[in-house]
Formats: C-alpha cells, structure tokens, sequence
C-alpha cells in the first residue's frame, strides 16, 4: 500500500518529488509563498498543494482541508530565526550555559518551527523527516539540538541514527557540495535502520565520474542549449548532443525534447570584462588589481562576490539568493551567470520539473530546494521500514 506524506514548508517541491519518486504520495503541501505554490501544484496536480501562513492554521483546520487521509509522514524543513537573529552577547551567554532562561520552544521568533511539532502532535504520523542547516547540531552548545531532541521524544517519537544527521548531497549524485542536517524520527519500534549509503550512484556506475568521483558540473549540464544572457525564449529545443552522461540522461526522462527555464539574469558589460579574465575555479581576490578595478566591492566584505564554477568539480551549495548573488555561479566557459535550469540541475530537478513565477522567483525556489536525489535516497531508506 503506498503510504501518504504532508510536506510542510514545500517551496517548489525538492522534498516532495524525492519521496515520491522513492514510491510515496504527497496528498497535502502548504508554503506561505503563492508562487512556490503554483509551481507546487503544477509539478503535483493530484496533490493538495496551500498557499497559506501555517502560523494561522490550526492542524485541526488543515486536516479539514485535505479530508480523512492517513497521514504515515511528515515532511518538511521549518525554518529557526533564533539561528541568525539572536545577538552575539546571547549567544555567548547561551553558550557558556550562563543564561538558562532561553528555550528553542518558548522564543516566540521560533514560532513556525514550533508549529512543525504541533502538526506531529496532532497527525501522529509513524514518520516525521526534518531537514535544517547542518550548525543545527552544534549551534549554543548543541543546546538547539538537545531541546529539540526532548520534544521529540516527549511526543512519543525516536530519532534513528542520531549521531549521524548530517548529509553531503554530492554522495548521493548530486553535482553539488551540500551538507544539510537530516532528522528522522519515529514512534515504531525500529531495530534495523539502515541510512543511505555513502557514493551510492558513484559505486552502481550509474553516472560518469569526475576527479572526485562525484558528479561534476560537466556532467550535469553540459548538454543544455547554449544560451546568452539576453536570452528570454523560455522554452527551447535540446541541443543535438550524442555523448550524453548518464546524469544528463537522467535530467532528461520524460521530456518532449525541449526544456523550460533555460534563463538566466542580465550581466552588465563591466562584469563581463571581468568574467573573460576569470579561470574555473577562480575568485574575485585572485583577479589584478586592475582588473577588479573594472567592477570593485568593498574586498574586506567581498572577496567571493565574483566565483566561476569548474567543469570537472561538483558546484559549491547553491543558495536561495542565487537570483541576487549569481555572480557567485559564474558559467565555467561561458561569460554569463547561471540559468534557471543549470542551477536546477545543480539541485538534482529533472528537465520536466517546470517552475513559475518571475525570474528571481524561480531562482529563489531552486536555491532554497532540498536536492531531489538527496530527498529520494532519504526516503528510500525510510520506506523499506515504515
């Protein structure tokens, strides 16, 4: 029987096609972004995809919404604001243990993660599947980590392989270096949990191997069409490519041999005076003097601002402000930042996965994405258990 899964705070969807494609059903998403939605409900039509502020939504009510299902998982990455917002003389005293009155729960800036725990509570799913940045194990003294661990447990739950929750993407086919902090919880009985296996697809052979035997940018999106920076046709032809890389092959099931979102942002002509001086691999810092003069930063502060990717390496993490910081993903031969698409790939999205909004919308969704390998190996663990 094929086991149901809420997906809480989907943006466009990483989480929820890796699941499904590992056999699960997405039967409800919610995000507070309409176009994250839209792009959601579009890639997912036979799901309950919300556009709406969780923080306003009782789980009583959402279940109204999405009718009598079971509900075995829950899925999701909830955001912690006390992460980045809280000051640097609190977070000292947190971190010496000298100021015993801060509670992950009780903050009320983390008032959407607490609500990721109220609709466990309430769906009591065997399941739950918690994605964060990888500090959230170690941040104040792991005392984040502790506290979350208590109200797990208090809900009845189990959090299997608790000493490693930190996974790299890249060892999962990913042409990309991400470590994200992956919690899995459950309230079975459960002996025998195997985690996902390290170099996975590297090992079956499945894709061609870089220097690092991971999947390197080359292997992901060296076949798409090439492209210039004024390029606003949406949708083009493949180009005719015979020597296709199993990863590329991959990204291209299912298609009707065109791929959407093959756009990227305008470059002004200063910037690419200085993209033709810049080697794969290269930084902003590494540049003469002069030629920084072409486009200057402050170089205490940017010294990165300006990265061009390389070929035969996997990408560094892609980033939700990808739309705003795309120089930081400069194309390994070309003078121009990333497309839509390439940045896609990158996060392991299939060719027809289609995203909607503005242009700086649908790079925001990409970044902000959990890599969809990543998400399908994870689930794949869980459901040869659930």
């Amino acid at each position: 029987m094929v086991k149901n899964f809420i997906d809480l705070f989907c943006g466009a969807g990483g989480l929820s096609l890796g699941f499904e494609r590992a056999g699960l059903k997405c039967v409800a998403a919610i995000d507070k972004s309409k176009a994250c939605i839209d792009t959601h409900k579009l890639n997912f039509p036979d799901c309950k995809s919300i556009a709406g502020d969780i923080s306003k939504i009782k789980p009583k009510d959402f279940k109204k919404k999405i009718g009598n299902k079971k509900i075995d998982l829950i899925i999701g990455g909830p955001p912690c604001p006390t992460f980045s917002t809280i000051g640097h003389a609190k977070i000292r005293s947190i971190e010496t243990k000298k100021d015993s009155r801060f509670t992950l729960f009780s903050d009320s800036r983390n008032f959407l993660f607490k609500k990721y725990f109220e609709y466990i509570e309430y769906f009591k799913p065997n399941f739950f599947v918690m994605e964060n940045v990888p500090n959230f194990m170690t941040k104040y003294n792991e005392l984040i980590f502790q506290q979350t661990k208590e109200r797990v447990e208090k809900l009845g739950y189990k959090i299997l392989n608790e000493k490693n929750l930190i996974f790299n993407a890249a060892d999962f086919g990913v042409p990309q270096t991400r470590k994200r902090m992956i919690m899995i919880g459950t309230r079975l009985k459960i002996k025998n949990y195997q985690i996902p296996e390290i170099n996975f697809f590297p090992r079956d052979n499945l894709f061609s191997k870089g220097k690092s035997n991971y999947v390197t940018v080359k292997d992901a999106i060296g076949d798409l069409p090439k492209i210039t920076d004024n390029w606003r046709i949406d949708e083009c032809r493949y180009s005719k490519f015979n020597d296709l890389t199993k990863y590329q092959s991959l990204m291209r099931k299912k298609t009707n041999g065109s791929v959407k979102n093959n756009i990227c942002r305008m470059t002004n002509d200063r910037a690419k005076r200085v993209f033709k001086h810049m080697k794969q691999g290269s930084k902003y810092m590494d540049l003469p003097k002069k030629i920084r003069n072409i486009l200057p930063f402050r170089e205490d502060i940017f010294h990165d601002r300006l990265k061009r990717l390389v070929n035969n390496e996997p990408s560094w993490t892609v980033i939700a402000h990808i739309g705003m910081d795309g120089y930081m993903y400069i194309h390994p031969t070309e003078n121009r930042t990333l497309s839509v698409r390439e940045a896609a790939r990158l996060q392991s999205f299939p060719d027809n996965f289609v995203f909607t909004g503005t242009q700086m919308e649908t790079y925001h969704q990409v970044g902000n994405a959990v890599p969809v390998l990543l998400a399908e190996n994870i689930a794949k663990s869980i459901d040869k258990i659930i």
